[in-house]
């Protein structure tokens, strides 16, 4: 009897991981999708459909370059929609798969459909900074939580084929404890992440890209000439990005101590770098198409990253 348990644990366990492969390669195509919705703006097409949740009154519109770069967004995120619908139903079906992971999912689904309804404002609205900027955040945050999601079933996936095969679990290097003051750091961290992408949606939606035409100075020699109105928005946004670059690389050697925390905080240092070099490029060359939608995609990137450093960080703390 207890080998019939075990036999099932490691079908389930099976079937999990799976499940967790089917949440990451949804993660990548909302990740595309994020990207995509960056290629909309910069290509000046986000009211090519003037109307929403139809085009032109249509279900189907007639196309051209930047109605084709529109629509082509909302049917993208209309099948990640019904793909993660799929998912859920199918992890729900799983008994402790179910059982652990009905939060998470339905905090993920909360999520969709907040992004659902600010898509719709972001049209209806007339791409006001508020809802372009909270679209922005949201579609981050739906794809870190997929993100996290897959990484949850794919832990408990493995726990359940590992008591089938062994009835004990195997180590994790990921499983060891975080010290306080390495949660607090990577938490704060992240937190100030969550700021600087609030303040990046703003900076775009504002059109303030190049109200500081110069690097490294402002304008006029000036490093900040002003913290006030659309100039003091983008100063402040080039000073938190400095400030978090010192941030993060800081908090990745206080945790050298936790290889796989920091082996993600080094990736996530290395991507902020990065991330600095293109945001100097995008004003140094005028805010190209091509150098603005890897700016996002690297700030999604990095987005995911911090999120996965989080969960590691307070795994055994109830996260």
């Amino acid at each position: 009897m207890g080998h019939g348990a075990g036999t099932r644990d490691a079908l389930d366990g099976a079937r999990g991981r799976r499940l967790a492969q089917a949440f990451f390669a949804l993660a990548a195509v909302t990740y595309v999708l994020v990207v995509l919705g960056a290629l909309v703006r910069a290509h000046g097409a986000g009211l090519a459909c003037p109307d929403w949740p139809l085009c032109f009154g249509d279900v189907i519109p007639r196309l051209d370059f930047k109605v084709a770069f529109e629509f082509g967004h909302r049917v993208l995120a209309g099948s990640v929609g019904i793909l993660f619908a799929l998912l859920a139903w199918a992890t729900l079906r799983e008994p402790v798969l179910g059982r652990r992971l009905r939060p998470a999912l339905a905090l993920t689904a909360g999520l969709l459909a907040l992004q659902i309804v600010l898509g719709g404002l972001t049209v209806l609205q007339l791409l006001a900074s508020w809802t372009v900027t909270s679209h922005l955040v949201t579609g981050n945050a739906f794809a870190l939580a997929l993100v996290l999601v897959g990484r949850r079933i794919a832990e408990v996936s493995r726990l359940a084929l590992d008591r089938g095969a062994t009835d004990r679990a195997k180590p994790d290097p990921s499983d060891a404890p975080a010290t306080a003051l390495e949660r607090a750091a990577t938490t704060a961290v992240a937190a100030l992440l969550a700021f600087q992408i609030i303040l990046g949606g703003l900076v775009s939606s504002s059109y303030a890209g190049l109200v500081c035409p110069d690097w490294p100075t402002c304008m006029n020699g000036e490093f900040f000439p002003t913290f006030s109105g659309i100039q003091g928005l983008h100063v402040l946004h080039r000073t938190v990005a400095y400030t978090l670059v010192a941030a993060l690389v800081a908090t990745a050697v206080l945790t050298r101590r936790h290889p796989v925390l920091s082996r993600w905080l080094a990736l996530a240092s290395g991507l902020v770098l990065c991330q600095v070099v293109v945001g100097v490029a995008n004003v140094l060359l005028r805010l190209p198409v091509e150098i603005t939608a890897l700016h996002s995609a690297l700030a999604a990137a990095l987005v995911c990253t911090l999120g996965i450093s989080v969960q590691i960080a307070w795994r055994g703390r109830g996260a």
